[in-house]
């Protein structure tokens, strides 16, 4: 790629999808609203537990973690309306018209909070406390009734939720609770120019491992040379760029730096993360 061509792909801007924008904006508020009622409780966003039946790694949104209690957190920002199956599925009609069925999302984020208290307990030999599954439509223009009684699991709005946290009993987790926790990772997220985020596992990246943002040059850069300067210290003037497997996306790709704002590397995973 010639100098013109180096300039111009650091000139592109990636634009985030409206749902996803307002999605992640819900997520961002649910955790900081979470945090700031959580007292002594460990409050952790998006962890990661592997899954020895299926392979792979699994998701919780949110998990909040008591000495007496964990609390197993599946956040949907869903729009329109909602009912449920007899077999326990989400049926949703959207604003626009549109129908969409979900998976049993009950059932789905029990058995990983299962799949994490088996492992607590294999590393520790010490039983997890008593697990909760919760639902948060975190949406207000979201129209849904009561879960039946038959469904196990409890469902609230946004503020339900935190009122909830707020007056449950938030003693401190055990320390071996909490270093299982801690030991889970998160996702790689890469900041793209202009605005949209990827998330995924950067399976190969050039330097050591660190946050970092990174600033281009302007126009200035058609007589010096396009660059792009790491806050870590690097400085790349081609297309070479991180190795990551994107989430939702078959395969892996490069993200050549020049694409790219900001880094942020998940936490590093224990040996049972």
């Amino acid at each position: 790629m010639g100098r013109i061509g180096e300039f111009l792909s650091r000139r592109l801007r990636f634009d985030p999808e409206g749902h996803v924008v307002s999605g992640r904006l819900a997520e961002f508020r649910l955790m900081k609203l979470t945090n700031a009622v959580a007292g002594s409780a460990l409050v952790l966003e998006g962890i990661r537990i592997p899954d020895p039946e299926e392979g792979g790694r699994r998701e919780i949104d949110m998990v909040i973690a008591t000495g007496d209690e964990i609390l197993f957190v599946e956040q949907k920002h869903w729009s329109g309306s909602f009912t449920i199956t007899s077999e326990g599925r989400f049926f949703q009609k959207r604003k626009n018209g549109s129908t969409l069925m979900h998976k049993n999302i009950v059932s789905w984020t029990a058995r990983k909070g299962d799949i994490l208290c088996d492992l607590h307990e294999n590393r520790t030999d010490k039983a997890a406390p008593p697990g909760r599954t919760v639902l948060v439509f975190s949406n207000k223009n979201l129209e849904w009734e009561k879960l039946p009684e038959e469904v196990p699991a409890e469902a609230y709005d946004e503020m339900g939720f935190i009122n909830m946290v707020q007056n449950m009993k938030k003693s401190p987790p055990s320390k071996e609770l909490y270093e299982t926790l801690m030991g889970f990772g998160t996702w790689d997220t890469i900041h793209l120019n202009g605005g949209m985020s990827v998330f995924g596992d950067i399976l190969k990246y050039p330097f050591a491992k660190k946050d970092c943002s990174i600033e281009h040059t302007g126009i200035l850069g058609l007589l010096a040379g396009p660059k792009s300067r790491l806050s870590t210290g690097q400085v790349v003037t081609d297309q070479s760029g991180p190795l990551i497997s994107i989430v939702g996306e078959d395969g892996s790709r490069v993200i050549p730096f020049a694409n790219i704002a900001k880094i942020e590397f998940s936490n590093p995973r224990a040996e049972w993360g």
